[in-house]
């Protein structure tokens, strides 16, 4: 919990309202309490400026005269969210051995295991050596948790759980804000991990922690060994991902979707239900039809690729015009 007024002194805002005023947290501009701080970076997001209940807003001085709250006035408000991501972040305090407030049952744990406080693991789990749990961490019943495993701080994982060895779970997403110098300035992730039932994670795949919300895996999902699950990304029930799949950050899956082996998902696309994507494609844009896509082309510079592109989608058009052309001349 910080006063506005420290927040303004850390990330050196001009503060409008009241510096005393206790904060204690981040969310977005559409949840956001009166309790809790957010941003605006665009006047594309003025109607929600003026409708915000936050306590406070990290914005520019074009967007002040919108702000029906207080206001910490910035040049580049990612940048000043980046920085003020940081005053909110929990810190773990390492411990060695299994935390005497650990509440198991009928739950077998292998030697050198590491368990924090606070920790709630459900009936009839097994945790093999080397696993990691950090604070706050939940697991249901029955969940198999395998040698070398990361749970990392106030994740949730639901029942019948198989976690595979070298999983990492709750790692911190790759969010940056650039400074006029293009220097990067790291946004401390505070969303967690929430995982469903019956879901199956291979080997060494990793899956980030949310930025400010939750990244979740619903019931029944299979993944592979190697995936990557940026932040914020919701992966709808009974979806499978196969090997060496990338999924960017804040992606929404739909249910029963099926992702083949390499496939890359790019940041902020959205899937249907019922998706099929063939291995090795490159999702680019969303798909909001059910069926089986593909998509794979080598690489060139991007203008050039996006003027090859154009070609490429329209290749079946420009076949049934010459046909006819064709046939026509073909007629005379």
């Amino acid at each position: 919990m910080h006063t506005l007024g420290e927040i303004a002194k850390a990330i050196n805002a001009k503060l409008v309202g009241d510096a005393n005023i206790e904060i204690t947290g981040i969310a977005t501009s559409l949840s956001a309490n009166q309790e809790q701080l957010t941003y605006i970076n665009d006047n594309k997001y003025k109607q929600t400026l003026i409708n915000s209940k936050a306590g406070a807003v990290i914005l520019n001085n074009d967007l002040l005269k919108n702000c029906p709250t207080n206001a910490l006035v910035v040049d580049d408000a990612y940048l000043a969210f980046a920085k003020a991501t940081h005053l909110f972040k929990k810190q773990v305090v390492p411990y060695q051995g299994i935390h005497p407030n650990v509440k198991t049952n009928h739950t077998k744990i292998a030697p050198n295991c590491v368990i924090g406080k606070n920790v709630v693991i459900g009936n009839h789990c097994t945790i093999a050596s080397n696993v990691v749990i950090e604070d706050n961490v939940t697991i249901g019943n029955d969940a198999l948790i395998q040698p070398n495993v990361s749970i990392l701080q106030g994740c949730s994982i639901g029942n019948n759980v198989v976690i595979s060895p070298g999983v990492v779970i709750g790692s911190e997403g790759f969010g940056n804000a650039q400074d006029q110098q293009k220097r990067w300035h790291s946004i401390a992730h505070l969303g967690y991990v929430v995982i469903g039932n019956n879901v199956s994670i291979g080997a060494n795949t990793t899956i980030d922690r949310g930025t400010i919300e939750d990244t979740q895996i619903h019931n029944g999902v299979q993944i592979d060994n190697l995936v990557h699950i940026a932040h914020n990304v919701i992966i709808g029930q009974d979806s499978a991902i196969a090997a060496t799949v990338t999924i960017g950050g804040s992606c929404t899956l739909g249910k029963r979707c099926m992702v083949g082996g390499g496939a890359t998902i790019a940041s902020h696309i959205s899937l249907t239900d019922d998706i099929i994507v063939t291995g090795a494609s490159t999702v680019d844009k969303n798909l909001s039809e059910q069926g089986h896509y593909t998509g794979f082309t080598s690489i060139s510079k991007h203008q050039k690729w996006k003027k090859i592109q154009v070609w490429l989608l329209n290749l079946d058009k420009i076949a049934h015009y010459l046909n006819i052309k064709l046939k026509k001349l073909k007629e005379k």
